[in-house]
């Protein structure tokens, strides 16, 4: 017996399935991440099929059954589709990495509404031109760790646990975490924060968006990010999307 379920969810990718349908994943608000299979999607005048692409925001209503791993959509209405994004190389490249995320780090039926809002709200911003979906992408990438429970520590030592500020030496050990100068001595330094970069990290945890920034300290961090996910998180190989030239 199947459950009738109503709910909103992000388009994350989509694959053909069979001469006619294509299967999707979606990451559900009520949820969380879900296999879902479209029925006559490849139809080219299928409605439901131009819906349910990547990265769209819609609500859609399902037939779940707990037996199989694949459920079936009933109908789908377009609530956000991004369009800015969608025509915008930039723009797409970094709403991948989002999807990439998603499709890597969160479990299948496991609810998170908090991350959810946190993903269509990154979207509408990367949608807005006059927006940088770099700056955007590193400010969601901090918060997309801590919703996962693998929180990012940016305000004191790790050890010490002294208050860290722009005029220190302040380091980085992917087993300690971050280090003051004086932690520092005793422990290999995987990275050295500059001035500029600690400032960033700062402005980028918090609702602050008033700060000097240049494409070399936002990459520095998202690889920074990148590679502290690499060494907690194993399955984790990486935000392919970011490789492309």
């Amino acid at each position: 017996m199947s459950e009738i379920i109503k709910t909103d969810a992000v388009v994350l990718n989509k694959l053909d399935y069979g001469d006619t349908s294509k299967i999707a994943h979606l990451f559900t608000r009520d949820f969380g991440k879900m296999s879902v299979i479209v029925k006559g999607a490849r139809s080219p005048k299928s409605k439901i099929g131009m819906i349910v692409d990547a990265i769209n925001v819609i609500q859609v209503i399902i037939y779940k059954k707990e037996t199989r791993d694949i459920q079936l959509i009933g109908s789908a209405d377009l609530i956000k589709h991004f369009p800015t994004i969608k025509e915008d190389f930039e723009r797409i490249k970094y709403a991948t990495a989002v999807i990439e995320l998603l499709l890597q780090l969160t479990v299948e039926l496991d609810p998170h509404p908090r991350l959810f809002d946190g993903t269509v709200r990154i979207f509408e911003i990367m949608n807005n031109a006059e927006k940088n979906p770099k700056f955007y992408f590193a400010k969601y990438f901090l918060f997309f760790i801590k919703e996962i429970g693998y929180q990012f520590p940016i305000t004191h030592c790790s050890v010490c646990n002294k208050e860290l500020n722009d005029t220190m030496q302040i380091n980085y050990n992917y087993d300690s975490g971050i280090l003051c100068g004086e932690c520092g001595k005793d422990r290999m330094s995987h990275f050295r924060f500059t001035k500029e970069l600690f400032n960033l990290l700062q402005c980028l945890s918090s609702k602050n968006n008033n700060v000097r920034y240049g494409d070399r300290e936002l990459d520095t961090l998202i690889m920074l990010l990148e590679k502290f996910l690499k060494y907690n998180i194993d399955e984790f190989k990486g935000l392919r999307s970011l490789k492309v030239l």
